[in-house]
């Protein structure tokens, strides 16, 4: 019978080719192309619901502050209702798409930190400024019905997202690359991105 093949055997220290940083960055590469558009076309999706939300707020341009009750109503009231259900349609199908891809590849810090949890907090950052501009702007500081409900959706995204990228970024990803570190050498980016290993912290 013939001989079942046999896996070639890589040249070089299995610390080198088999640290779990290694392995995290060969992995990017054989993620779907697919799944790289998905997740920046849920993080546009999110970032578009929160960029709406503003257009719903109610104007208190033209309005008479010396008649109170009209007032009242207006603060109340939720113009552009179809937009406003896009809005919220578009918050809840991003989030939705972000959760879904971050879980598939939940095991790669890597691809989840600059994916999923970076492009999420700077887009919540951005329609965060957008609402508190709009609020500010377009109500004179007075909070509505639909602004009350965008700051505390709009807040709350942005203080997840923010909280996860920091975990990742400073405890996750730091771990895993601290390892890497100690058993193969520092990589640094060199004099013009060529890349230089420092052995000077090599575990021996």
């Amino acid at each position: 019978t013939a001989a079942t093949p046999t896996r070639p055997r890589l040249r070089g220290e299995p610390s080198q080719l088999d640290t779990q940083y290694v392995n995290m960055l060969l992995a990017l590469d054989d993620i779907p192309s697919l799944h790289n558009i998905l997740a920046g076309f849920f993080n546009w999706i999110l970032l578009a619901g929160f960029i709406l939300f503003p257009g719903t707020f109610t104007s208190l341009q033209n309005l008479n502050v010396t008649n109170g009750q009209i007032e009242q109503q207006l603060l109340h009231a939720v113009t552009h209702l179809p937009l406003f259900i896009v809005a919220w349609v578009c918050c809840r199908f991003g989030a939705f798409g972000l959760v879904w891809l971050w879980w598939r590849w939940r095991k790669n810090y890597l691809w989840g930190l600059n994916k999923i949890f970076l492009p999420g907090f700077m887009n919540s950052l951005a329609g965060l400024i957008s609402t508190i501009a709009n609020i500010f702007g377009v109500q004179h500081g007075e909070l509505s019905t639909t602004s009350k409900s965008t700051v505390v959706v709009v807040t709350a995204s942005t203080g997840i997202f923010a909280f996860l990228t920091l975990f990742y970024m400073f405890w996750l990803v730091r771990r895993v690359k601290a390892r890497h570190d100690r058993e193969v050498g520092k990589q640094r980016a060199g004099k013009h991105g060529e890349g230089v290993v420092d052995l000077s912290k090599r575990r021996i």
